[in-house]
């Protein structure tokens, strides 16, 4: 593997607030950079509201791939560029090789980071879902309208149950929210007298 093979990284060092505008800008110019971002949610000052932002994960170090050294040498000895400034990592006058490899750790705690910022389905919660019941269960109405009757299971899904109330010795309808009731006892029968 020579040098400058496209499987090598060179690394760039470069002030901490300019670590990502470095990486854009050299992308724009075409070249393969890469710094490792974390995402973040912090409460804003003197506020509720939640901001979710992109930060370096390593911030200062820009990794580009090493076939562009020579450009990378001619902007970081420019006067005046378009890019950041920068310097090329060395150690003992010789460029810092990495290995493709030997960045995946990072390229994991990235890939992680991202999963963790998105939300746990992909939309806002639902409401919550009381226990399901079958058809024919007698069931006793805790809260509302109805509050103490017994009643029979017609449907339920665990968000509403339909039932069948015994009001003035009539047989009637009622659709309610599944965590209104409490299980009274199974009962074969379907009688709402």
């Amino acid at each position: 593997m020579t040098p400058t093979s496209p499987q090598r990284w060179c690394i760039l060092r470069t002030s901490g607030p300019s670590t990502l505008r470095l990486t854009a800008s050299l992308q724009d110019a075409g070249m393969q950079a890469w710094t490792p971002t974390e995402h973040i949610r912090r409460r804003m000052p003197r506020g509720k509201t939640k901001e979710h932002r992109v930060v370096p994960l390593a911030p200062t170090y820009v990794f580009v791939r090493a076939d562009r050294l020579e450009e990378l040498q001619r902007i970081e000895r420019a006067e005046i560029t378009p890019h950041p400034r920068f310097s090329i990592f060395r150690h003992c006058g010789a460029t810092v090789w990495v290995g493709h490899t030997m960045l995946h750790p990072l390229r994991m705690l990235q890939q992680d980071s991202y999963r963790q910022s998105l939300p746990a389905s992909g939309r806002a919660p639902g409401k919550p879902r009381g226990a399901h019941y079958d058809v024919g269960d007698k069931v006793k109405l805790t809260t509302g309208a109805f509050t103490g009757f017994e009643a029979f299971v017609e449907s339920s899904d665990g968000l509403t149950t339909t039932l069948t109330v015994g009001i003035f010795g009539r047989p009637t309808e009622v659709k309610v929210p599944t965590l209104q009731l409490r299980g009274a006892s199974v009962s074969a029968a379907r009688s709402a007298a």
